[in-house]
């Protein structure tokens, strides 16, 4: 008799195991996440597709809130998280207030534990909205302590305040400081919330033009 398996089987054999190394990899390695909005340019691009690490805070048991290892985020990070107002949604910020900090936007100023947050002027950006249309804000560069970023902001702020960031939890901004919804509008983040970190462009397509902005692709994000 022989022990030969049908062809058949042997693919669907195989298909499963590349069916489960999929399932592992984009569980708990990394995984992919498209830029829906303009909240985070100019950092990121609506139509940007991004490579996020899932395990530089912990491991994330699939469909719990529990987290194997967790590991504190760092001030600066762009990191993708569920949604607070609904878990099904994934957004996307950077990271400006840590566990303890007391977090002042004021005047479109960022000031962390009293000191604020330095911004140079680099000149004016146009840039396209998710509907297509087109938005010019002031660019700068903006020092959160040891990590350097870009942001865009105008001469007025949409939200002013203060904030205490509460153990276990993040303060987060768009780099889109006029054009985001973050921490300043619905809370914090809880650190089991965390789904991963922003690490780099793979893919770029610019839907108001209709071609690839092949100058983004493989930019790292920080």
């Amino acid at each position: 008799m022989s022990d030969t398996k049908p062809v058949w089987r042997e693919w669907l054999e195989s298909l499963i195991v590349i069916a489960l190394i999929a399932i592992v990899i984009r569980s708990f390695i990394v995984a992919p996440f498209k830029i829906p909005s303009s909240s985070m340019v100019p950092t990121l691009e609506v139509g940007d597709y991004l490579f996020v690490t899932r395990y530089d805070y912990g491991f994330r048991i699939p469909l719990t809130d529990i987290q194997i290892a967790p590991r504190r985020a760092k001030r600066g990070d762009v990191v993708v998280f569920d949604y607070p107002g609904d878990r099904s949604i994934d957004y996307i910020k950077r990271i400006v207030g840590l566990p303890g900090d007391e977090i002042v936007y004021k005047d479109n100023k960022l000031y962390v534990n009293g000191k604020e947050m330095p911004l140079q002027h680099v000149g004016k950006r146009a840039y396209f909205l998710g509907d297509g249309s087109v938005d010019v804000s002031g660019l700068y560069n903006e020092q959160l302590f040891d990590v350097m970023h870009q942001v865009l902001r105008k001469d007025y702020s949409i939200k002013d305040g203060v904030w205490k960031v509460p153990a276990g939890h993040y303060m987060v901004l768009g780099d889109n400081r006029n054009n985001s919804r973050d921490s300043r509008f619905w809370g914090f983040v809880p650190q089991n919330y965390l789904v991963g970190k922003a690490e780099i462009v793979w893919w770029s397509w610019d839907g108001a033009k209709s071609e690839v902005r092949w100058n983004r692709l493989g930019t790292l994000i920080h």
